[in-house]
């Protein structure tokens, strides 16, 4: 695959920001972008597209990648009230160890299907 050739997102994000970073991220793999707002800092768990057809619906751990570091997070199932899937326990130390604040943008490739590996990609709002 040519480097310019790219997947499309699993998600639209909210926010003109986020939006121009997803739009400018390329990859031939599968990614979903958050904007990062306060409540999902103060929150213990954020909210994630469902992906469908990608990782099965049930109760799962992933793994978030910066560099050499790695937390692993519970993925839970889609909630079809919410039409999300959610990050949960390790999303609170995996937003402070990385440094997150509320404007950041989070480009989420998915490196490895098998062993559910996110590549976690930070936009800082003030950058």
């Amino acid at each position: 695959m040519k480097t310019s050739e790219r997947t499309t997102s699993w998600n639209w994000p909210k926010g003109a920001r986020a939006q121009e970073v997803a739009l400018k991220f390329i990859s031939t793999n599968p990614f979903f972008t958050i904007l990062i707002n306060p409540t999902h800092l103060a929150e213990n768990r954020v909210c994630v597209p469902t992906l469908n057809g990608v990782i099965e619906n049930k109760e799962k751990y992933v793994m978030l990648q910066i560099g050499k570091r790695s937390w692993n997070l519970k993925l839970l199932p889609y909630c079809e009230a919410r039409n999300v899937r959610r990050l949960s326990a390790g999303w609170s130390l995996f937003a402070r160890e990385s440094g997150l604040q509320a404007g950041d943008v989070c480009v989420f490739e998915l490196i490895n299907k098998k062993d559910l590996v996110f590549n976690i990609h930070i936009t800082k709002s003030d950058s």
